[in-house]
Formats: C-alpha cells, structure tokens, sequence
C-alpha cells in the first residue's frame, strides 16, 4: 500500500466531529456495561484437562511437572499443575478494542498490543473454574496538543482471575489504536490492502546455514531442566546466567500447530529430528527444515511475505526457559511482557528497553521488530535482583529472545519465587 504523495488530516486530542462523538460515547457506554469490550470481557472458564495437557504438550514437553500426574504427585504440589499462561491464553487483561468505532474516526486503523503485566498468586490446575473479571478500562485520546496527521489513543484494561471468590492472578494490558484520514480526496485502500501495509517494509528472510544447525543442535542438547533437583534462593547470584532455550528456525506451519488445532497433533522440526525421522523434513532455499506439509501453507514461499508471530509466541518460549531453571519447587510469580507491533508509524517506542537496561551487556537495546517466520528465538536471560517480600524468598530475572540476525523480537522480566535453604 503506497501512500507516497497522499495528503491527510490533522487532528487534534479530544476533539471530534458529532458523529465521531457519537461513536466515542456508545464504545465508552460499552465498556462500562459489558465489563470490556473484545476479547476479554468477564467471563468464567472450566481449565479441560485435555487441553492442559495439549497446551503443554505443544509448548514445553520436556519438562515433566506440566505433563506427567504421576511425576506431579510426587512433587510439593501434589497434583499436576497447568503450564503458565495455559489459563489466560495470551494475557489475563484485555483493554478496550476500538474496531468498530476506530474505524469512524479515520480512513486508515492502526492497532497495536503492547504487552501485559502479569501477577500469578497461585498455580492452577486441571478441572478448576477460573472467572475472570475486568477491574477497569481506559480509552485515552493521546494525539499531540501540536497536533497530527495520526490520531492516537493509549489503551489500558485491569482484570482479576479468581477460583471459588479467591484471586489467584492479576493482570494489566496495554495497547494502542491509531487512525489517519486521507484530505486529498483520493482512493480510500481496503481493510485488506492496510491490513498488510507491514509487507511494504518486513525484513528479508534468514537463511539458516549448516552452522547454524549445528549451533541449534547443541542448545537443544544442552537444555537443562531443574526438575526435582532443588534451585534455593541463598544459591542465587546478581549476574547469573540462565541456560538458554532455543526454539526455531519458526516455520507458520509451526505457528498453525501451536495456536490452532488444525495440525497441532504434528511434532516440530526438533521432534522429527530428535526421533530420527529428519526424512519427513524438507530443506528450503531459506534453511529451513521444514515439515513437507509446510510447503502448502508458507506465506514465506511468496517473495516478499512472510508469517508473523502471534504476540505472546516468543514470551512462551521464554516461559519455557524460566520454568526450566526454577525447578519443580520454583513458582513464577509474575512476569511484564513487551514486543514490537507491526505498524510503522507506531512503532517509535522502543519496548523492553527499561527492563534490558538492567544488564549491563543489553543496555540500550530493545525489541526492535517483530518476531516473524524463519526467525530462531534464542531465549537469554540474567539474573538482575534478589530480596525478600512478605516473607517470600524472590528473583527478578530479565529475559530476552534474540535472532540470528540480532534482532530482539521479545522482552520479558520475570520474578521467580525459590525455596530458601
């Protein structure tokens, strides 16, 4: 979508025509009745046990907490828990979505996820009803005073998770909606055509070598799982290290069979291999190993497309590596998740940076991109604090997962509960 030569309004905050106002109210008047608006308004869910253990399944295998009961019962938890995230899906807090109004205050719509703060109090398990209820919604009109041809608005949501009246998570989101409006009387493109203005502008696809593989191979091998091997606090040191993961090279056929059901029984690239199966892969003119199925289904067999990362896809890999290093008796108490949209003129806000400050070699880098098909997340992450907090022994850990190109495509801190010697 070339928008080279276009002219565009300029707007300012707050200020709307009546029919603009009009939308303005009834999105607000929505909110405020439905407890949201979109995706994560109040609502109760029943934790299937088969989907837990799909969940884990796809996600972290490995790590026999989240997939053996057998192994679980014999753990401080009695029972097995489900993996973090498995309850919520991509964030406990939605905010307010402006689709439907959004789309009456401009020409061109503009959507951005910035990410979530998450508080877990206790872990969940197979079989209990959470409900979810939304705590507050704001829509703020954030457009300069100066004014801008983009107008803005910053979008907040709280939300509690509660089992039996007792809150056991908390969770704010954060997100942004932008729109501009064409002044020069020209075409208007389509939902379709803006949808994917990002194309204009993605990187190329890397090229995964053989010594790449091999770099792969050996981070898969050196994986270490705590298990029931117990990680005490007064072991824990600033500047420690975490054992890093690897997940990648991502094809969208994984993507497909990790947020849909549609091949979600298939195994991954590393299962194939891992069980001497490597036959059923084909090798790209990318290199990527690939599943032959995948070849019906990549966008990045088109020059000049490529799949795109949900969200929360790099922050699970990340949450992979935290639940490997805190052990079976470590408990994650709460984790602030930050990535990149994918929208160009809203992406001028550096997410994550804060939180690499906090390592020294990381400083003044942030997620600069988002995470996208034939990229390999090698997840990373040091240790930046140790303290004590009603009585609970506690680790911030800063988290990060880079490609092979250098990009950071995901920033999680994450604090980590471990039991004291």
């Amino acid at each position: 979508m070339n928008l080279d030569g276009r002219k565009f309004e300029i707007f300012y905050p707050d200020n709307y025509s009546p029919d603009e106002k009009k939308s303005m109210d009834e999105l607000k008047a929505r909110v405020e009745s439905e407890g949201g608006a979109g995706l994560m308004v109040d609502r109760t869910v029943t934790l299937e046990k088969r989907d837990a253990v799909e969940y884990a399944r796809l996600w972290d295998r490995w790590n026999p907490l989240f997939n053996s009961e057998k192994y679980a019962e014999k753990t401080k938890w009695r029972r097995m828990p489900t993996l973090p995230c498995f309850s919520f899906g991509e964030n406990i807090s939605g905010f307010p979505m402006m689709d439907e109004a959004g789309r009456k205050l401009g020409d061109l719509f503009y959507y951005a996820n910035d990410g979530g703060d998450i508080e877990l109090f206790e872990h969940v398990y197979p079989g209990d009803v959470l409900t979810f209820k939304s705590t507050t919604q704001h829509i703020k009109d954030s457009t300069p005073e100066s004014g801008s041809a983009l107008r803005s608005f910053n979008l907040y949501g709280e939300t509690e998770m509660l089992r039996n009246g007792r809150v056991v998570g908390r969770g704010k989101g954060y997100g942004r909606n932008a729109m501009m409006r064409f002044a020069d009387g020209g075409p208007v493109p389509s939902v379709y055509e803006q949808t994917y203005e990002w194309l204009d502008y993605i990187p190329p696809v890397h090229t995964t070598t053989e010594n790449e593989w091999s770099m792969i191979r050996e981070l898969w091998k050196n994986e270490e799982i705590r298990g029931s091997k117990k990680r005490y606090w007064d072991e824990v040191k600033i500047g420690d290290r975490l054992t890093p993961v690897c997940s990648g090279p991502v094809s969208d056929i994984d993507m497909f069979r990790l947020h849909g059901d549609m091949i979600c029984g298939m195994p991954d690239t590393r299962g194939f291999i891992e069980e001497g199966q490597e036959g059923f892969l084909i090798t790209d003119k990318y290199g990527q190993k690939i599943n032959f199925m995948a070849r019906h289904y990549s966008y990045c067999r088109n020059e000049g497309a490529r799949a795109v990362f949900y969200n929360f896809t790099a922050r699970n890999f990340i949450i992979r590596m935290l639940t490997n290093w805190m052990g079976d008796d470590g408990f994650l108490r709460g984790f602030k998740w930050r990535f990149q949209n994918l929208f160009r003129c809203m992406a001028g806000n550096e997410p994550g940076k804060e939180f690499l400050a906090k390592v020294p070699s990381m400083s003044g880098r942030f997620v600069n991109r988002h995470g996208m098909e034939g990229d390999t997340a090698i997840c990373m992450a040091e240790v930046t604090d140790l303290y004590i907090r009603d009585g609970l022994y506690l680790a911030n850990v800063v988290c990060w997962a880079e490609t092979f190109d250098g990009d950071v495509i995901q920033v999680v801190e994450a604090t980590v509960e471990l039991p004291k010697k």
